[in-house]
């Protein structure tokens, strides 16, 4: 089925299961200027076109919830387990199509893309071996005195219908982070793409109808500012999930206080490396956490505190690594496998990062490299000399940057870590892992890991943020929790 979608000019959007590329008479909407020709794609097709859905379109596709809801809700545990084990099978099989789409829609590339698609694969496996038994606990009424002779069942139901709304930068395994657990759940489900990522939704929106999911229990929807506002307001949603930028999420729960909204919004991730904290492959590793992907990353490295006595070391260390990436040809090309970071994904977002960077230097800042910028290839920026309060640390840069800074006494790196308005991930490197524990429960933020960089995370582990950074957690299980709530069942036992 994903083959005869995406061969279709244009693509069409997915309304309850109904395949539709009319979208009011509107003009089909322009995807991408990032292409990698893929086998079976027309040679001289420079980018794709997914037809534009209109506001009756939309409407209709909220209005079929309610029905949806019913149909997915009340099938047997054992056949959502079956429908998200044979997702990922699809998943699978289709890997190198995905990771293609993935490339040339973001520019990532594409090992990191390949990468996506394998972690999409262990995000819809381990929802489906938590369907079967998720959330089914019994509750003793005899633990108090009035409750003898009683039994409590409780079970986690879903929530509701549920509105995803999905960024750009991990167009398939953030929209698999939202549908999985949803389809675990019991919860049918609307998934408005980013403008960039939107093919791909649309081929796991084919991907999941294959797998046999109930075709009106799913919508991907690619509109507008105005009609996802309408999804935003529509009474049948009352979950929403929204991973994107902090402005936006937090005007999103504002609008709907009553709603249940959780947001995977942004962050400047830290790095501490303490006195004991080098290793042979230190250096990679930060580079990987603060570059790979051009940075865009909410958990990208944007802060590298380093303790005085390996200050230089480290410094001179990146700088070197980061040259040698460029000579061996290491940034620029997404579609080579040897590329670590390609393009932004767009020039002008390349231009608001080379901004910052600028700002940052007018403001005292000092560039260890030269600043390098191509189009939407902005090459790494490290700078030092920055100050806690400048924008280039307090706001969430988004791109190939990082500051670089000493510290003489762990409190201090804490303290600066702590400044920051935001809290997901933070890094600690050290061969002391009873000090190191004692200064992760010191640190702000959703998850700490030592002798890891921050932009590590494994799907099954809690993800999201404190502060600004979002509210709720995603991982497979902890998504779940986020997206159903308790229905007690009480039964008084016969007298014997």
């Amino acid at each position: 089925m994903i083959d005869e979608i995406l061969t279709r000019s244009p693509i069409p959007f997915l309304v309850s299961g109904e395949w539709t590329g009319n979208g009011d008479g509107l003009p089909p909407h322009q995807l991408s200027s990032f292409t990698t020709q893929l086998s079976g794609f027309p040679k001289d097709r420079p980018f794709w076109t997914v037809a534009r859905p209109g506001t009756r379109e939309v409407l209709r596709a909220a209005d079929s919830l309610r029905r949806g809801q019913r149909i997915l809700s009340s099938l047997p545990r054992h056949r959502r387990r079956e429908i998200l084990e044979n997702t990922a099978g699809l998943l699978e099989r289709h890997r190198s199509l995905l990771a293609g789409l993935v490339t040339a829609e973001v520019g990532k590339p594409v090992s990191a893309s390949l990468s996506e698609v394998d972690r999409a694969i262990t995000t819809f496996r381990v929802a489906a071996s938590l369907a079967p038994t998720f959330g089914f606990e019994q509750e003793p009424g005899e633990t108090v005195p009035q409750g003898t002779g009683m039994i409590g069942l409780v079970d986690r139901v879903s929530a509701g219908p549920l509105l995803a709304i999905t960024p750009y930068n991990f167009p398939l395994n953030l929209l698999a982070h939202k549908v999985a657990p949803a389809i675990a759940a019991g919860s049918a489900l609307i998934v408005k793409p980013a403008p960039l990522g939107m093919t791909t939704a649309i081929g796991l929106g084919a991907l999941l109808l294959e797998a046999g999911l109930p075709p009106e229990a799913l919508s991907v929807i690619p509109c507008d500012i105005a009609d996802t506002e309408r999804l935003i307001l529509h009474p049948d949603l009352p979950v929403i999930s929204f991973t994107g930028s902090a402005p936006v999420g937090w005007s999103i729960k504002d609008r709907v206080p009553r709603k249940k909204v959780l947001l995977e919004l942004g962050g400047t991730a830290a790095v501490m490396v303490a006195p004991d904290g080098e290793t042979p492959e230190l250096i990679d590793r930060l580079v990987t956490g603060a570059f790979a992907y051009s940075g865009q990353v909410c958990i990208s490295i944007q802060r590298i505190l380093v303790h005085r006595s390996l200050f230089d070391r480290i410094r001179e260390g990146l700088a070197e690594k980061i040259r040698e990436l460029d000579r061996e040809g290491r940034i620029g090309d997404p579609s080579s496998p040897r590329t670590l970071m390609g393009p932004l994904i767009r020039p002008s977002h390349a231009d608001a990062v080379r901004k910052k960077i600028e700002e940052a230097v007018a403001m005292g800042g000092r560039l260890l490299l030269p600043l390098r910028q191509e189009g939407s290839l902005l090459y790494p920026t490290l700078l030092t000399e920055t100050e806690a309060h400048w924008p280039i640390e307090q706001e969430e840069v988004f791109g190939p940057v990082a500051t670089l800074t000493p510290f003489d006494h762990p409190e201090e790196a804490i303290d600066r870590i702590n400044r920051s308005r935001y809290g997901i991930q933070a890094g600690i490197f050290s061969r002391s892992i009873d000090r190191a524990v004692g200064w992760a429960r010191k640190i702000e933020a959703g998850g700490v890991l030592i002798n890891e960089i921050p932009t590590f995370r494994l799907d099954h582990w809690p993800y999201g943020g404190i502060k600004e950074s979002g509210s709720g957690f995603e991982g497979v299980r902890y998504a779940m929790e986020e997206m159903t709530r308790p229905r007690l069942l009480a039964i008084r036992l016969p007298v014997s």
